[in-house]
């Protein structure tokens, strides 16, 4: 297993910032590569949604499933792409006004090894920079595009 994480300050309340997290058919509209989200009804652990993206303009459909569910502290989110297993974990902690977002994405190939091994590497790239995609698209939802 691989991990990745990302880190940003939001400013904006931890109560306002899980209500962003918390409406997943509202994720095309601060998150800028996601084209739409239908979800099977109210996010909790067991729910499950459909996201539609485009990632280097190929489109990409993905189910994904929430397996933790701890308001307004922690969410975990988990999606299998074929062989590779990923399951992203977002953490909101309160810092004065405003709130610290953790994004961590672990990947599991179910390749094995030394292929697995490989695999997930070379699949960290793309994480890596998904997480930290996320978390500024979630900052920029509150404060704007950076500058």
């Amino acid at each position: 297993m691989r991990r990745v994480e990302a880190e940003a300050l939001v400013g904006a309340p931890r109560d306002e910032v899980w209500r962003l997290l918390d409406d997943l058919e509202g994720m095309p509209r601060w998150l800028p590569r996601v084209r739409a989200v239908s979800a099977s009804g109210p996010i909790r652990v067991g729910a499950l949604y459909r996201e539609r993206s485009a990632a280097l303009g190929v489109p990409r459909t993905r189910e994904w499933e929430v397996v933790d569910y701890r308001p307004p502290v922690r969410q975990t989110r988990r999606t299998r792409d074929g062989t590779l297993e990923r399951t992203v974990v977002l953490t909101l902690d309160a810092r004065g006004s405003g709130t610290r977002l953790r994004a961590e994405v672990e990947l599991r190939s179910t390749l094995a090894a030394p292929l697995g091994t490989v695999h997930e590497v070379l699949s960290m790239l793309g994480a890596c920079l998904g997480a930290r995609g996320f978390a500024r698209a979630v900052k920029g939802a509150f404060e704007g595009p950076r500058r």
